[in-house]
């Protein structure tokens, strides 16, 4: 069997969204030739999952360092230990808080986790004498991940493939200060990189543009059958609407959902002692305060941070699934990672804000759910969501299950040998290697459309 370095910073037992890729494809590759030995930081607590090789290195914390040499708490937040108000309105950040995130950048420099970057560097240099790997894998955030990696095919002399769970530096952001500098570091590290793989087809047409020598590639993160295999758990009593996830400070902005609830209880259209929101993650100031704005303190509960279990397990007795987009150019590529946990858990998924394109000809496609764009759509949506909750003690689910489970990190996993076996024989993968994949390479700037297949390959 092969072997493949994968260099990841969030890994199980991690307790983050990122560690669900690496994982993935840890637990699945070896089904398709490969086996994972990953690198990944001594971090967090808990039993590594028992399916592959994991090297551990240091860990240093440039923020919290820093903060202790300042004598401040490493563990708090500056708004907190030097008294600075927080913006209570989703999305707007105060002048000072700008100013604390752009030197957090500053001095954080590529990524909040360079202080990875010293042991691993250290450890890759120690892989000479170690047993050999036929590939090297890194998979961001954080994009210092990519810098190991660059150098562990300078010494290793194999293959790499890199892949971008978010974009390095995304088209709306500006071309100067610390956006400029990371578009030159994103350009010169992947200037040796062998092939690119990303979340969606959208994404994979821009880092081809911006990439334009290197072969870029799309492959869904999907949900894992294992975990929901044989779990069935009751739906809540209550007309329940739940989010699971982070929020990142209101540019995941529920306002469209309170304003609509708002209305459709003071109309007397939803009973107010059936109707529970409710939020799992990180509490935000700005939640609070809009909760109180549109007085729903007794319907919208802040639960905090949760297991994944309990997070997983809040998603399969929910009536209705919220997701939330971000009104930015790059999220109409993207599809948000509690998605495939949502469909997963095979309840109705909603979907509020950001801009139509890959979420929603998902949705459409599987029948999971409706991305909405307006206050009527959404008020006919609950509404109509509600009257079933009503006659039936449960919102239908209408996903077709045939098409919902092409989305599965089997196919996942898949998809990344095709493209390993690619790279490691210097072929491109064939379309009978990738059933629903799709590679970009330019400045052909050319398609063939396989329509037999489905594919949408380059040819140079």
């Amino acid at each position: 069997m092969k072997k493949v370095l994968l260099v990841a910073f969030a890994y199980p037992p991690l307790p983050y969204i990122g560690s669900i890729r690496p994982g993935a494809l840890a637990k699945y590759l070896p089904k398709f030739g490969w086996e994972a030995v990953v690198l990944t930081p001594r971090y967090g607590e808990g039993k590594r999952p028992p399916f592959a090789t994991v090297i551990e290195t240091d860990y240093a914390d440039v923020i919290a360092n820093l903060k202790a040499k300042l004598r401040l708490d490493p563990q708090r937040g500056l708004h907190q230990q030097l008294n600075l108000p927080q913006h209570n309105q989703p999305g707007r950040a105060l002048p000072h808080t700008k100013v604390i995130a752009w030197l957090k950048s500053l001095l954080s420099f590529p990524d909040e986790t360079r202080g990875w970057l010293p042991s691993a560097m250290a450890e890759v240099q120690r892989l000479g004498t170690a047993p050999t790997v036929d590939a090297i894998l890194s998979t961001s955030p954080p994009v210092s991940t990519h810098l190991i990696a660059a150098a562990a095919k300078k010494k290793l002399g194999v293959p790499w493939v890199a892949d971008l769970r978010d974009l390095w530096v995304a088209p709306e952001t500006s071309h100067w200060g610390m956006d400029l500098l990371q578009r030159r570091l994103e350009r010169k590290t992947f200037s040796s990189a062998d092939a690119i793989v990303t979340v969606s087809e959208n994404w994979a047409q821009f880092l081809s543009q911006r990439h334009s020598s290197k072969t870029v590639y799309w492959a869904l993160t999907g949900f894992d059958p294992d975990e929901y295999a044989n779990q069935q758990r009751p739906l809540t009593s209550t007309f329940s609407i739940t989010y699971t996830g982070i929020l990142y400070q209101g540019k995941r902005d529920p306002t469209l959902l309170f304003e609509v609830l708002q209305e459709l209880l003071h109309e007397k259209l939803l009973a107010r002692d059936e109707v529970r929101v409710r939020f799992y993650g990180r509490c935000e100031p700005w939640l609070v305060a809009l909760v109180e704005r549109f007085q729903l303190q007794d319907v919208v509960e802040l639960r905090g941070s949760v297991s994944r279990e309990e997070s997983l397990a809040s998603q399969q007795e929910a009536q209705l699934l919220l997701l939330l987009g971000m009104n930015v150019a790059s999220d109409a590529g993207c599809y948000p990672g509690k998605l495939f946990e949502y469909l997963a858990a095979g309840r109705p998924i909603v979907a509020l804000g950001g801009l139509r394109g890959a979420l929603t000809n998902l949705l459409n496609d599987t029948k999971a759910g409706l991305h909405v764009f307006s206050k009527l759509e959404l008020r006919n949506y609950l509404l109509d969501s509600y009257r079933q909750f009503r006659r039936c003690g449960r919102v239908e689910y209408a996903g077709v299950p045939a098409r919902i489970a092409q989305y599965t990190q089997l196919a996942l996993a898949q998809r990344f040998a095709a493209v390993l076996d690619g790279v490691s024989t210097g072929r491109k993968p064939s379309p009978s290697a990738i059933s629903e994949e799709t590679a970009y390479s330019l400045p052909h700037n050319r398609r063939d459309v396989e329509e037999d297949i489905g594919i949408i390959s380059s040819r140079h």
